[in-house]
């Protein structure tokens, strides 16, 4: 193992409730729900909870993150997306990568990750503990500092962008469109208009089940825009009709 040469951490919450587990809600009638989203401790079993920092995660992160030797023969670069539950005794459940770099870096995050189980404090929601989930980007890069990475992510993710439209719209290669939107997505994965498009590019080749789970990410990170011009020009395939078909069932 050698110690990653860059790692840059990026956190986020999704702040959906889940359920409440372990810890029963008693109030039958809410007029107004207070929530606060689950916080990393560092420290297992942590009980002061007003020292909590929000740096945390992210030193425990760099600290504990090795990036592995087999890591070099992936040649691989990008940002991680990793989506977790943390319940309401505060354990790690339910990890899932949502954007893949490597397999082995895969395996790696997975292990710090699930290592954290017992260090966080929960979500509240109406002051009861309950399931909330987190999501956590990492970029991978062996070479930069963090802001060079990030303006060389960017200008990979864009001339994928524009070459992967030019294969779509203009020559009608959707398997090639699709290569070329996925190496996008590896590095800016929060791009909306290059899961848009993939989904696109999946759904002209058959693959449903591809397509809807982009969509779906599109809006789970904001919304669709109908007036955008790579969706307007979709306009006349079956892809088009599906992503409004899909729209309409939200």
């Amino acid at each position: 193992m050698k110690k990653l040469v860059l790692i840059v951490l990026a956190i986020c919450l999704c702040m959906l409730v889940l359920g409440q587990n372990e810890t029963p809600n008693l109030h039958n009638e809410i007029d107004e729900v207070e929530i606060s989203p689950p916080s990393f401790t560092g420290i297992r079993d942590f009980s002061d909870y007003y020292a909590v920092d929000a740096n945390y995660l992210k030193q425990y992160l760099v600290t504990n993150i090795n990036y592995p030797d087999d890591a070099l023969n992936c040649g691989r670069e990008g940002t991680e997306v990793i989506k977790f539950k943390v319940n309401a005794l505060g354990r790690v459940t339910d990890i899932h990568i949502v954007n893949n770099v490597c397999p082995v870096i895969d395996k790696e995050i997975l292990r710090v990750l699930e290592n954290t189980s017992g260090m966080w404090k929960p979500g509240i929601k109406d002051g009861t503990p309950v399931t909330m989930e987190k999501e956590v980007s990492i970029v991978f890069s062996v070479s930069d500092s963090p802001v060079n990475a990030r303006a060389r992510f960017l200008e990979i993710a864009s001339s994928c962008f524009t070459r992967g439209t030019e294969a779509f719209y203009l020559k009608g290669k959707s398997k090639k469109a699709e290569r070329l939107f996925s190496q996008g997505i590896r590095y800016m994965p929060h791009d909306q208009s290059l899961l848009l498009l993939r989904g696109l590019a999946r759904y002209e080749q058959g693959n449903i089940d591809g397509a809807t789970e982009d969509w779906e990410r599109l809006l789970e990170l904001g919304h669709l825009d109908m007036t955008s011009e790579y969706l307007v020009r979709a306009k006349g395939m079956q892809a088009y009709d599906a992503v409004i078909a899909m729209l309409k069932e939200k």
